[in-house]
């Protein structure tokens, strides 16, 4: 009996210790599980980030192109350096991009208004121009915060811009007196809601980033095409200042906009090129310096859906601008200088130019010029406001759920007053580096007469047809043609003093140009 007893202690004496070592194993209390949730205040794609009340969206696109007698996004060529414009053996007859885009939508209510930030990385690969490589880079497209009404960052546009200025085409300069800020800028403004799709905005931004030069006479001009002359453009004053209207509807939409900004240069002397402060020479505060000119323009733009097809649009946009070529002429790429070379010389000449410039302002400091025709002006001379104004339209129709075709053209114009012509006509006179303009090979100069005249129009249409085989992949064609329309005089010739990117020195006449180019796109969507 003492040895049944004993048995039983021991044994309920080890299942104790057994049960003892196993609960100090077990944790004392197992902690949720935190599962990513669906946040569906901001519509598709937003999750509530773990532990907290923000939601966020990560997504963006891939691109995949090939231009055909183009640069990026099938974009024509209006500058002598990469072949396209001066047609040499040089040029690519085909160019590819890849561009990588990171956008991160994060939101978060608060007793103000939804707390927003919202960026976009760009990460691109070209093909090299000439023996350059395509070597990669990379940068930041928009970077902004939101709350209230607010916004300050680096948007994606300006808020000068309509909202369709990609809805019917890809290619930048399918934007034919359209403003477009592809590449964003800085801004700092605010936002108010009417109701009923109705909205106003005050935007004050960085006028500098975009912003084209202002030429001084005094300084030496560029041959046409070969890059920015010299820019004499001042520091930053106040920024430029956008107002906006716009009425969104299911069936209609309304763009109104316009802005103001100060044309400020820096001194009545010539200056280094991209320099903004003093030059070799002693140019300084001395010398004094041309008053300011505000400038500033307005732009409209109205889209209107239409019963033709599946969500058809008719689009159409105007922009006038006095000092402010951006508000009219895309500000992506352009620069201050252009020129297309072509065929069709005549017995006398090696073939033929357009030749052109854009400027915001033209003056001069200098007493007088005296021209091949006579005395085409007398200075000092302030800045005198160049004008620019055009217009598109465009309209895209969908055939099905799958297949959609648009088409696109306008036309866009640079006026300059007649003293700002007579001061860049004085730098083609007799003896000019920059080359002189003659009625014929060996005529007498025409730079201080009407038969020069450096305003200029350029003109275009296109088509863009793609294909969404499935949810977020795109594959489509764009082809556009764009004709370089100038003023100047029957018969005049450009006699070009020094080889320009590969074209000769020569008698070229001055001709319009047509130029043709494509683009083949695949654009996948995250």
């Amino acid at each position: 009996m003492n040895i049944s007893k004993e048995m039983l202690l021991a044994t309920a004496a080890g299942l104790a210790a057994m049960t003892a070592a196993t609960a100090a194993d077990l944790p004392v209390k197992a902690k949720p599980v935190e599962y990513v949730r669906i946040c569906s205040l901001y519509g598709a794609g937003f999750y509530y980030i773990p532990g907290t009340d923000t939601c966020i969206r990560v997504g963006g696109h891939i691109r995949s192109e090939v231009s055909f007698l183009g640069r990026g996004s099938g974009d024509t060529s209006l500058t002598v350096g990469d072949g396209l414009a001066s047609k040499t053996r040089d040029r690519d007859a085909f160019f590819v991009r890849n561009r990588v885009y990171l956008d991160i939508d994060t939101r978060t209510q608060t007793a103000f208004g939804t707390l927003r930030t919202f960026s976009v990385s760009r990460f691109e690969t070209n093909t090299g121009v000439g023996l350059a490589s395509g070597a990669g880079t990379t940068s930041i497209d928009a970077g902004m915060i939101q709350w209230g009404g607010f916004t300050i960052g680096r948007a994606p546009t300006t808020y000068f811009d309509n909202p369709w200025v990609y809805s019917a085409k890809w290619g930048l300069n399918g934007t034919y007196g359209w403003p477009d800020s592809s590449n964003g800028r800085f801004v700092a403004a605010y936002t108010h809601e009417f109701g009923n799709g109705i909205s106003g905005t005050i935007s004050l931004e960085d006028t500098k980033e975009r912003k084209r030069g202002n030429f001084n006479g005094l300084n030496a001009l560029s041959i046409p095409g070969s890059g920015p002359a010299v820019d004499t453009r001042g520091g930053n004053t106040w920024p430029e200042v956008v107002g906006q209207f716009r009425i969104k509807q299911a069936q209609w939409g309304l763009h109104l906009a316009a802005n103001v900004l100060n044309n400020h240069v820096a001194y009545n002397c010539g200056a280094a090129s991209g320099t903004t402060t003093v030059a070799a020479g002693g140019c300084s505060e001395l010398a004094g310096n041309p008053s300011d000119k505000i400038g500033g323009g307005v732009t409209a733009a109205l889209g209107i859906r239409t019963p033709t097809g599946v969500d058809d649009e008719l689009y159409l946009g105007a922009s006038y601008s006095k000092g402010a070529t951006l508000d009219v002429v895309r500000n992506n790429g352009l620069g201050s200088s252009h020129a297309v070379y072509g065929g069709g010389g005549n017995a006398a000449t090696y073939g033929s130019i357009a030749p052109a410039y854009i400027w915001d302002t033209v003056y001069t400091s200098s007493a007088g010029v005296t021209t091949g025709g006579g005395t085409s002006f007398v200075g000092p001379v302030g800045q005198q406001l160049t004008t620019a104004f055009g217009g598109s339209i465009a309209f895209e129709h969908g055939w099905n759920a799958e297949w959609r075709t648009s088409v696109f053209g306008g036309v866009e114009k640079i006026d300059y007053n007649s003293t700002a012509n007579a001061i860049l006509c004085s730098k083609f006179g007799v003896g000019s580096t920059t080359g002189t303009l003659t009625a014929g090979v060996g005529g007498a100069n025409v730079s201080g007469t009407t038969a020069c005249n450096f305003d200029y129009r350029i003109a275009g249409a296109g088509s863009r047809t793609f294909w969404t085989p499935v949810r977020d992949l795109t594959i489509g064609v764009e082809v556009q043609w764009t004709n370089i329309n100038t003023s100047m005089g029957d018969g005049v010739v450009y006699n070009q003093p020094v080889i320009n990117a590969f074209k000769p020195n020569a008698a070229y006449v001055i001709r319009d140009q047509n130029v043709f180019s494509g683009l083949f796109s695949v654009r996948g969507y995250l």
